[in-house]
């Protein structure tokens, strides 16, 4: 029997994700293969929760894991979701299946009791960017709740209460003792790879969809957010956000002792690169989505992207027992569009895509 709710979600499968008049061109690579050891690595966790932030680039990060989970037969919580022809429920989703029982939750839900109460196990992934940055996209999309609620949001996602919020030492203690892994967005290409690396995918795995609605404000006239309160929880956020990208260099320290992860970021942004050059540029004016422009990229220019990003880069990961080659990517994708409204990521410009 099938875990409730993994069937229910309404997502393709993987073998059908990619349309069949998707064809790839041939990749001959005989590149020497990357071995990851086995002490560094762990296999995707049978429990997930990502606590998406808003404004972090979280709908990208919830749209990549959703599709990992999805291939992998892993019940998932996603927006949008449905059950049947009824849209599929938290309740029914989560706190009505196993609390020992394989499924991740990737929607918007700040950390809190809930995911102790539900899962027994639970990896926490939290999504993280500069705060200054993430307060100016929340005022430019939310005139009428902007900087009050914009400078506490993220805090309050992260579980952050009361005195705390405005007690750096306090919150970095509860955040170190929820969080397991982080996506920064700043460095969000070497968040991906570090991910796939930890556990043990190979990265075409990873190139994340871009399938969403970028556009810029919808608001020509953004306030500017002041006060000595909202400066006290932007210093609280402005440390969180340290934890994680140290967390992440610590992350990809380990692998730099091993092999070559420099050069592993840079073949896998030449790869992104070139998948967003096979996308196309929608204007956001004319089919009344805001304004600006946004990259469009379909399923079959990721899916050959990956293919050819694991024929270069062959990562072989050690486990206790055999080595595993992560070389093949499967050969579907799914994309799920219409589960992730909103526009937290930009169109990328220069070196930065997210």
């Amino acid at each position: 029997m099938r875990p409730r709710g993994a069937a229910m979600l309404l997502l393709a499968t993987a073998a059908a994700a990619v349309k069949k008049e998707c064809a790839c061109n041939e990749v001959y690579d005989h590149s020497k293969p990357v071995t990851v050891p086995s002490n560094l690595t762990s296999p995707l966790p049978k429990q997930l929760v990502l606590v998406k932030v808003p404004e972090t680039g979280s709908s990208t990060t919830a749209q990549l894991l959703a599709d990992l989970a999805s291939r992998r037969s892993i019940p998932c919580w996603v927006p949008g979701a449905w059950k049947g022809n009824q849209p599929l429920t938290f309740e029914d989703a989560i706190e009505k299946t196993p609390k020992h029982g394989p499924k991740w939750a990737v929607a918007h839900r700040g950390a809190g009791d809930w995911i102790r109460s539900n899962f027994n196990q639970a990896f926490v992934i939290g999504t993280a960017r500069s705060p200054e940055a993430r307060l100016r996209s929340w005022v430019s999309k939310h005139p009428k709740r902007p900087c009050q609620q914009g400078a506490s949001i993220a805090l309050k996602f992260y579980g952050i209460a009361g005195s705390s919020r405005t007690n750096t030492t306090e919150a970095l203690s509860q955040i170190q003792e929820r969080f397991k892994s982080w996506f920064v967005l700043e460095r969000y290409n070497e968040s991906l790879v570090a991910f796939a690396l930890k556990h043990r995918l190979p990265l075409g795995d990873v190139l994340p969809p871009l399938s969403k609605y970028h556009g810029g404000s919808r608001h020509r006239d953004t306030p500017t957010c002041e006060g000595n309160a909202m400066r006290k929880l932007l210093e609280t956020e402005r440390a969180v956000h340290a934890h994680a990208s140290r967390q992440l260099d610590e992350t990809l320290a380990e692998f730099r002792r091993a092999f070559d992860v420099d050069a592993l970021v840079e073949t896998f942004e030449h790869a992104l690169d070139g998948m967003m050059a096979r996308g196309t540029w929608r204007n956001n004016s004319a089919t009344g989505m805001g304004t600006g422009t946004t990259l469009l990229v379909d399923d079959c220019a990721r899916s050959c992207a990956a293919q050819a990003l694991d024929a270069k880069v062959r990562l072989r990961y050690e486990t206790s027992d055999q080595v595993k080659d992560a070389s093949e990517t499967p050969a579907g994708w799914n994309f799920l569009k219409q589960y992730f409204p909103g526009d937290e990521a930009r169109p990328p410009k220069g070196g930065g895509h997210w």
